[in-house]
């Protein structure tokens, strides 16, 4: 009995060495066929006032990120204002969605989200250059239905003994192509800066047709 129980013991510490190792996957390739588009989707804005469909950005290359104001990478936000700035001539579109689910780094009511971001984290009189959507879930029952869509269209980029598609921390990130359909993802604590990389590699295909 004893004998099992520390050859058991081993091998979840092997086990759990083999998975913070492999965990290290920062992005992950969508499937190559996916069925359908985002661009059968739609959402409101923050403020509640403006009713999106997702097809007015076609033609575009999209990034969809679940946000949260009160979060270890919250710092991204600023890099994110960034990346909007730098790529938007290419045809890059940020798009937030502030969500609740891990931690419950989003507490706030829908109007309370931009003071928070402009006054507390990140603070010193942030604002977002991108879209944020009203709050919202991201898996579960009540998740967006893009978030179904784009999970399903893409791995999750890192490796467990049980491979699911939920979304398991703020700041994840979906590459949509101009055609509507997902083409990357990337772990939640992949540098934007590697983001940044990634897309623009991904854009060179289009600049030589």
């Amino acid at each position: 009995m004893t004998i099992q129980l520390r050859a058991s013991c081993l091998f979840l510490f092997f086990l759990a060495g083999f998975v913070q190792t492999n965990s290290n996957l920062e992005k992950m390739d969508c499937y190559k066929d996916v069925k359908g588009t985002i661009y059968d989707y739609d959402a409101f804005t923050l403020n509640g006032k403006e009713h999106i469909q997702f097809k007015q950005y076609a033609g575009k290359h999209v990034l969809f990120v679940n946000v949260a104001t009160y979060c270890g990478l919250t710092a991204q936000y600023p890099e994110l204002n960034a990346l909007q700035e730098e790529l938007k001539p290419f045809g890059l579109v940020v798009l937030g969605f502030p969500c609740n689910q891990f931690g419950k780094q989003e507490p706030g009511e829908n109007s309370e989200i931009l003071p928070g971001l402009k006054y507390v984290r990140p603070g010193g009189g942030y604002v977002p250059n991108f879209q944020l959507f009203e709050k919202g879930d991201v898996n579960g029952e009540t998740e967006q239905k893009v978030f179904t869509f784009l999970k399903q269209s893409c791995p999750h980029p890192s490796w467990e003994p049980i491979m699911v598609r939920d979304i398991r921390w703020n700041f994840e990130k979906f590459l949509v192509g101009p055609d509507g359909i997902p083409v990357m993802r990337w772990f939640h604590r992949t540098p934007v800066s590697t983001v940044k990389t990634d897309i623009l590699a991904y854009m060179k295909q289009f600049k030589t047709k």
